[in-house]
């Protein structure tokens, strides 16, 4: 992984996995150029140098570099998050490269992007689709890797864009820490909503994560300004460099008194834990973590039907599917933000399906049972060369 951290998804997805895999007793090392909120005394980090900038660069001399290193070392399993390095044997899929840009081609056309942005981002995607085909393309002589899709669309993705021939494949979400993502009291609700200028009777739809025009909020914006009730808000936490369409979105149409831009959130959690539901239009995900962790704080998730939606969205149970269109987003919100009763069911829901199928200590027990499952097939493909 580039870069280890709880802010960024997949990154997150590395430190929790990682942790408890050293805490079961295997000998675990990280190849990365930052190690954040991470448990150094159980892993070992080798720092990998470089530039960080522009995103090409960095995930270009990332690349090179590692799979200089890891020719020279001997480890049983090389766990890469996505086309990393080619000296994977086992890879984490969060997203299908030529998938994405086809959402991101059509994000760029109604996004103000300077034109080196535009080109540094066009060079980065091509560079790093072309590392995911040598990397997932199945090559005569060489072992297949075990992929590791975190949904049945980035499954179905991988298959419909890569041959793979008789690679294995399993699906592992993603997942949420029950500890920190949960339900609050009454009284931490009301001082969180006070502190962020909401009121105690607002009916709060929150909306979490970067990117926002893939991410759908435009849609989210315009859906709460067709509710014509003043205590319906939205809550938005996460930035974005298009921020400034948004405010003038939610200014023109009369909304921007009932849209909160709160920014980056260091109380993440606790936001998603006194709002009301967890809104998330998008047009393209591998598997949401924000909607896990919304769910895990025993909110309904109300999303259109894409990769992992799809696995966890239990319409009427969990959550609500909706359209990418405002006024049927509206429609769809209408019974929920009528009916507290059916929220605190749906929400609560959400939160069991959370802990019975997606705790970072599942995820972490089923990646162990992959990498012995797979370490085995490869034994037996040497006995029988």
């Amino acid at each position: 992984m580039i870069n280890c951290n709880r802010r960024d998804g997949s990154a997150r997805a590395v430190n929790e996995v990682a942790e408890r895999l050293a805490r079961r007793g295997h000998d675990v090392h990280l190849f990365a150029r930052k190690a954040e909120d991470l448990d150094l005394g159980l892993i070992r980090w080798h720092r990998v140098g470089g530039p960080t900038w522009p995103e090409v660069a960095d995930f270009g001399s990332y690349h090179l570099l590692v799979n200089q290193w890891l020719k020279r070392n001997d480890f049983d399993i090389v766990h890469s998050i996505g086309c990393n390095t080619l000296a994977a044997n086992v890879v984490t899929i969060q997203n299908i490269q030529p998938a994405k840009m086809k959402i991101l081609k059509w994000q760029a056309e109604r996004e103000k992007v300077s034109p080196p942005r535009r080109f540094t981002r066009w060079l980065y995607l091509r560079t790093t689709s072309r590392a995911e085909s040598r990397l997932y393309t199945a090559q005569p002589g060489r072992p297949s890797p075990l992929f590791l899709p975190v949904s049945r669309g980035v499954a179905a993705e991988l298959t419909e864009y890569y041959s793979i021939g008789d690679a294995p494949v399993r699906i592992i979400p993603n997942a949420a820490d029950t500890a920190i993502f949960h339900p609050i009291s009454p009284a931490e609700r009301r001082c969180w909503r006070e502190a962020n200028g909401l009121r105690p009777d607002d009916l709060v739809c929150i909306f979490s994560g970067g990117e926002w025009g893939r991410k759908g909020l435009d849609y989210a914006i315009e859906a709460i300004a067709r509710i014509r009730r003043p205590e319906v808000k939205l809550f938005v936490a996460g930035d974005d460099p298009d921020r400034a369409r948004f405010h003038a979105q939610a200014a023109a149409l009369d909304v921007a008194d009932r849209v909160v831009f709160g920014g980056f959130r260091g109380d993440v959690a606790t936001a998603l834990a006194a709002s009301d539901l967890f809104l998330f239009p998008s047009h393209y995900e591998a598997f949401s973590l924000a909607s896990i962790e919304a769910a895990a704080c025993g909110l309904p998730i109300v999303a259109p039907r894409i990769n992992g939606t799809e696995d966890f969205i239990q319409p009427g149970e969990t959550g609500v599917f909706v359209e990418h269109d405002a006024a049927q987003i509206a429609s769809a919100l209408e019974p929920l933000l009528a009916d507290s009763t059916l929220r605190r069911a749906m929400g609560e829901n959400a939160r069991a399906l959370v802990e019975k199928h997606y705790t970072w200590d599942r995820i972490a027990a089923m990646t162990e049972d992959a990498y012995l499952e797979h370490l085995e097939r490869l034994r037996a493909q040497r006995e029988n060369a």
